[in-house]
């Protein structure tokens, strides 16, 4: 599943495509795009992490539209987690510093962070419920990009707790392997499954 197949990933490519096209940036232009950069990819995080938390609800049975289940302590601790001990708006600055960065760059990163802060709400969201034999299922997009080792846990399930195994690394969710390269434009996601 691509978690921004939405319009937020076209506006994305927008914002940044009309950042890289301009030839000369002033200073005041270039603190204002980060600025701009972080405000909107934050925003951009807590969608997913809203779009976790209401697919997780809805996977367990427990949907309630008129109840908001959004709690903001939960989506900063996800948006702030490190990783390769930096946060997704310090990758992001290093993209718009590096003149050699492209469109691309910036999106792999809005990309693999909006992934594993949807991952990371559906965890959240099952442990809150404390209902006992909550299981996880390792869910690709079943598409030609799905990388060899994702292919692998395609349809695995495992208990709540447990951690998928692949390469010799380990994770909870999608985008949360200590190795970049099994996180990296990953858009797989987990699904909840209720005994």
């Amino acid at each position: 599943m691509d978690l921004m197949p939405f319009d937020e990933l076209n506006k994305f490519r927008e914002f940044v495509t009309a950042y890289k096209s301009e030839m000369y940036h002033t200073e005041r232009e270039r603190r204002q795009f980060r600025d701009d950069l972080e405000e909107y990819i934050e925003w951009l995080l807590i969608e997913a992490y809203s779009y976790g938390n209401v697919q997780a609800r809805a996977d367990l049975g427990l949907l309630d539209e008129s109840r908001d289940y959004m709690n903001p302590d939960k989506i900063q601790a996800a948006i702030d987690k490190r990783v390769a001990d930096k946060t997704a708006f310090e990758r992001l600055a290093e993209y718009a510093e590096d003149d050699t960065s492209t469109v691309e760059d910036f999106q792999r990163v809005a990309e693999t962070d909006a992934t594993r802060v949807y991952n990371t709400a559906v965890l959240d969201t099952a442990e809150e419920t404390k209902i006992p034999g909550i299981k996880k299922r390792w869910v690709t997009a079943e598409d030609d990009r799905v990388r060899d080792a994702h292919r692998w846990l395609d349809g695995v399930v495992v208990p709540l707790d447990a951690k998928f195994y692949v390469d010799g690394d380990s994770a909870y969710a999608p985008g949360g392997f200590s190795d970049p390269a099994l996180n990296c434009n990953c858009r797989c996601e987990i699904s909840l499954i209720r005994e």
